[in-house]
């Protein structure tokens, strides 16, 4: 069996709303973008990461468990971005009814549980690494950087103090696919701690399109990935991908559904 390679996102879901990007935005030039990958992709948020490429290759089997809260609202978001994500990286992605079938479990939970359900599925230095004030995230990686499973922890009853349970779906569920790390370099963006956005922004789309363009290969460092990187963003510019971003990412279920 391959050794695993953990990862553990703590995320603080300080994001509000988001103001209109125009056609010209700064964040759509190709330096940009290539530096806005490098930023998130690599490495992890408390600098324990081995600056390789991490995603998925095989299909997501989301399992749900509502613990506290609005079940129906709390599914009807994440069928909503599940579904968003899904047309970004052409992987599939689908809910599942138990624990055993899935490699994603996400468990809407309060802070009084938190601790020991994060002890429980993904162990003791996860559940070190909880605050008050954080949704979270981990990965589990094998050997070649490719993602085997995860698991999201969302204590609704801060999210509701908040008011981040959106934000709180948003990110965790799009960090998992392999953009780890925040950074307040990285602007529009949900990566981006001081950024006014809790839905995915035409940046965030664009990093998860060149993450999951066949070239970009799990295991990958920044030398071998520079000059793929380039490659990719200058066909999504030449596709006018890039340009369009803002545009369709407003398109999406969740913007339909709250009004943005």
């Amino acid at each position: 069996m391959k050794s695993l390679y953990r990862i553990t996102i703590l995320v603080v879901a300080y994001i509000i709303a988001s103001p209109a990007q125009s056609a010209t935005a700064p964040w759509q030039k190709l330096a940009y973008i290539s530096n806005s990958f490098y930023e998130v992709a690599l490495g992890s948020e408390y600098g324990r990461g081995d600056y390789r490429v991490r995603k998925w290759i095989k299909p997501i089997k989301i399992y749900v468990q509502h613990n506290v809260g609005d079940k129906t609202l709390q599914d009807e978001l994440v069928n909503a971005h599940i579904q968003h994500l899904s047309n970004i990286t052409h992987l599939k992605i689908s809910r599942v009814q138990s624990l055993k079938q899935a490699n994603l479990k996400l468990f809407f939970t309060d802070q009084k549980h938190l601790s020991s359900l994060t002890t429980k599925y993904s162990g003791k230095a996860v559940a070190k690494l909880n605050t008050t004030s954080t949704c979270i995230a981990n990965i589990n990686l094998n050997n070649n950087a490719q993602v085997n499973n995860a698991q999201i922890y969302i204590p609704v009853d801060f999210a509701y103090r908040k008011g981040k349970l959106v934000a709180c779906i948003v990110e965790e569920l799009t960090q998992i696919l392999g953009l780890p790390r925040d950074s307040e370099k990285v602007f529009p963006s949900i990566f981006n701690d001081k950024s006014t956005d809790d839905l995915l922004t035409g940046l965030d789309e664009t990093l998860i399109r060149v993450l999951y363009d066949p070239r970009v290969k799990a295991g990958m460092r920044k030398r071998a990935l520079s000059p793929v990187i380039k490659q990719v963003i200058r066909k999504l510019d030449k596709t006018g991908l890039i340009a369009s971003a803002n545009m369709r990412v407003k398109e999406s279920k969740l913007h339909t559904m709250l009004g943005y």
